[in-house]
């Protein structure tokens, strides 16, 4: 446990149907590295707004350095790696 804050933000992608969750999950997970100390979905959501074929999955990132308070710019780095991980992987970000 560390003794440093932590700081959370939400993404939510559009991701076709035959990306699963566990995948759009691995992708966060690994983009996030030894800072991703929690990833959570919350939310699926097909419907208007979102093609057909498709559907919008958010996910919580919670990132947490043992040893530093993370800066802005840490965090700024790391969302922008995440969001790049799930555009390999043809989502979008909503």
């Amino acid at each position: 446990m560390s003794k440093f804050p932590s700081t959370d933000f939400d993404l939510a992608f559009v991701v076709a149907d035959t990306v699963s969750a566990a995948q759009v999950h691995r992708a966060l997970r690994q983009a996030g590295g030894s800072l991703a100390v929690d990833v959570r979905q919350f939310d699926v959501y097909r419907g208007k707004g979102v093609s057909e074929g498709h559907r919008s999955i958010a996910y919580r990132i919670r990132l947490q350095a043992p040893d530093k308070t993370l800066t802005d710019e840490t965090v700024a780095d790391t969302r922008a790696k995440c969001i790049q991980a799930v555009e390999k992987l043809g989502g979008t970000l909503r």
